[in-house]
């Protein structure tokens, strides 16, 4: 009997590499062989439980460039995830988070996620990003390699972005195609909901920014933490008051002011970046080689961003 044959399980079960093209949506799926910090689900491909999460799916490659299309979501129970390891104040609201999106041991680019109020209660906020792998990075029988993971906020960013932003953060799905010639990332497109956005590596130099009113963040959602407060009166009143804070929020009228100016670092390593602002133009210095994060340089919370390149 061979050394290695001592190691096996008759629990084990063959991976079964996927074909191209893939579109994975249930952590279920027999070509996902590893999961590292996350907790597999079977509506979305996992859910991340620490301070990074990461996912490796057997795919039938070609050798070939191949697009990859990652969807991030955050939900209530994310938050609530993240509430429970951080313990914040009950009075905080929520803060937007910036995530880092890493394939095959390469920093691909990043994604804001913030969820917004309303009356009933917060909507739930999406990302998508697509990136390309060249030639040879994903063979046949190969590993797809897709990790979430934090960054390092600039100084600027201090208190107005979450810590720990990965604790909780879905991965909604994956997929992969074959394509003929590698182009640029793409991000979300969309308004980001807060006053941050992320160009992602290989944007243009120049963009037009574009705002829109949004509520206030909601209130966090916070796990009973002691034998009080876990009783069904005390958990019926911190759900009646957060409630009326809500309605309390959702019901101000939002004034924001004029945009007084755009910062912009290196979302990896929160090196500051040169920027220009005319109007609704924003222009850097340079074609982004990283992905860059851009924020307002006074805090607005009830301004919401889309960052688009300009033709």
């Amino acid at each position: 009997m061979s050394v290695g044959a001592y190691f096996r399980t008759d629990f084990d079960e063959p991976a079964v590499p996927a074909e191209l093209p893939m579109q994975l949506a249930t952590g279920m799926n027999q070509a996902l062989t590893i999961a590292d910090q996350m907790v597999r689900g079977r509506g979305i491909v996992g859910r991340v439980t620490g301070d990074f999460g990461a996912v490796a799916v057997k795919v039938h490659g070609t050798g070939g460039p191949v697009r990859v299309t990652v969807s991030i979501g955050l939900d209530e129970v994310a938050t609530r995830w993240w509430a429970d390891r951080v313990r914040p104040s009950r009075t905080a609201p929520e803060l937007p988070r910036v995530v880092a999106v890493r394939s095959q041991g390469r920093i691909r680019g990043g994604a804001v996620l913030a969820r917004r109020q309303g009356w009933r209660g917060a909507a739930g906020a999406e990302a998508t990003l697509s990136f390309d792998l060249a030639e040879g990075e994903l063979n046949a029988d190969g590993l797809l390699m897709v990790e979430l993971g934090q960054t390092t906020p600039p100084e600027w960013a201090a208190g107005r972005l979450s810590t720990r932003p990965v604790v909780g953060l879905r991965i909604n799905s994956i997929g992969v195609r074959a394509i003929d010639s590698v182009s640029a990332v793409t991000g979300p497109t969309g308004f980001s909901g807060c006053d941050f956005f992320v160009l992602q590596p290989g944007a243009g130099t120049v963009h037009r920014l574009t705002t829109d009113v949004v509520p206030s963040a909601p209130p966090l959602p916070l796990t009973p933490r002691n034998k009080l407060t876990k009783r069904r009166p005390a958990r019926a009143a911190f759900k009646a008051v957060r409630a009326a804070r809500r309605i309390v929020v959702r019901a101000k009228p939002y004034r924001p002011g004029p945009l007084a100016g755009v910062l912009a670092a290196d979302l990896i390593t929160g090196t500051p970046i040169a920027v220009e602002v005319a109007g609704d133009e924003i222009r850097l210095a340079a074609p982004p080689t990283g992905p860059v994060l851009l924020a307002a340089a006074s805090p607005q919370p009830n301004l919401s961003w889309r960052v688009l390149e300009a033709k």
